[in-house]
């Protein structure tokens, strides 16, 4: 294990030709607007507040898996049907950018790196990404809604590194649950942590500065001042 700063071994950072990113938690603090989200449909239908665990749940997995993990099975058409009746866009006050994100990317685009999403959000992701200004960046952005078998289930990782034509090894997927953690193993892929030291991880990444200066360290380019 190793954290993610400029004294860092510079080999855990070499030979990557893709970085993949998760979005919830990771490219942005969604976690209050998923809470506003799910907490509404309980209380739509009068359950009681969801527990911390069902939290967690809810803020790592599919809408469909999160819904049903939440709701008695007999409440579900209800619970669904509430879900489409809220719009996403009413929830784009509680979608924060995770800080320093959007000069990371850049600078791994003028350093010459791939740039891909392995998500559980579904529908929802475009919407995300142009509200929170990260439109552009990814290619390709695998969603819940375009894998036959969501995380932690490697479909999607397999896909992007199809797209990329490139090697497990040259793979750094960045995520924040052990949905994330599994699903780069699934995969063969190199897993950086974001934000949580219990996870089994080659890197652990607190910010995206620091990641960031890890690894200019190895790779040469220059991110546009902002």
């Amino acid at each position: 294990m190793a954290i993610a700063n400029s004294l860092m071994n510079p080999r855990l950072v070499e030979g990557l030709k893709t970085i993949v990113f998760d979005n919830d938690g990771v490219l942005i603090d969604s976690y209050e607007a998923n809470m506003v989200y799910y907490g509404t449909i309980r209380s739509e239908l009068g359950l009681g507040p969801m527990t911390e665990a069902e939290k967690y749940y809810v803020h790592t997995r599919t809408h469909e898996e999160a819904v049903r993990h939440i709701v008695p099975a007999d409440r579900l058409e209800q619970a669904f049907a509430i879900g489409r009746t809220m719009n996403q866009a009413d929830l784009a006050p509680y979608f924060k950018r995770s800080d320093g994100i959007r000069e990371f990317l850049w600078w791994l685009r003028a350093a010459g790196f791939q740039l891909a999403v392995n998500t559980s959000r579904g529908e929802s992701m475009n919407l995300v990404l142009k509200l929170t200004d990260l439109e552009g960046f990814f290619h390709p952005v695998i969603t819940s809604c375009v894998v036959s078998k969501p995380k932690p289930h490697p479909e999607g990782l397999y896909r992007i590194m199809e797209a990329h034509g490139v090697r497990p090894d040259e793979v750094a997927y960045i995520g924040d649950s052990v949905v994330d953690q599994r699903a780069a193993q699934a995969a063969g892929v190199r897993f950086w942590a974001y934000r949580d030291p219990a996870l089994d991880a080659e890197v652990h990444v607190e910010d995206f500065w620091s990641i960031r200066a890890a690894m200019q360290r190895c790779y040469k380019g220059c991110a546009p001042a902002f």
